[in-house]
């Protein structure tokens, strides 16, 4: 069975309950650009992979409502997909998921 996805909203740093924080954003450099910060609970920078994403290793760009992964130095891993909402408010959903391997990004 699969996990079901949690939910949080707001703007500036999103919590993501029993992982840490993320801080979702938008410029209008290039017709616009969305990028993130994630800080685990640990306060370190999380570490991030996915096909939609880009940049690094503190800063990281996204494409909205398509799934990334956040991981921690604890190995918590968790499946991660931001939205944009009226107002520019940011729904961030996550559920547990599975880092890709022990080879894949780094501390």
């Amino acid at each position: 069975m699969e996990e079901q996805w949690t939910s949080a909203e707001g703007t500036g740093w999103i919590n993501i309950p029993d992982f840490g924080r993320i801080n979702p954003r938008r410029d209008d450099v290039d017709g616009g650009r969305q990028y993130f910060d994630a800080i685990a609970a640990d306060e370190s920078y999380a570490k991030v992979t996915g096909e939609s994403i880009s940049g690094g290793p503190e800063t990281w760009y996204f494409e909205f409502d398509r799934p990334f992964l956040l991981a921690n130095m604890a190995g918590s891993c968790l499946e991660v997909e931001i939205s944009l909402l009226a107002g520019g408010r940011y729904a961030v959903k996550s559920r547990p998921g599975v880092w890709p391997s022990e080879s894949a990004g780094g501390w």
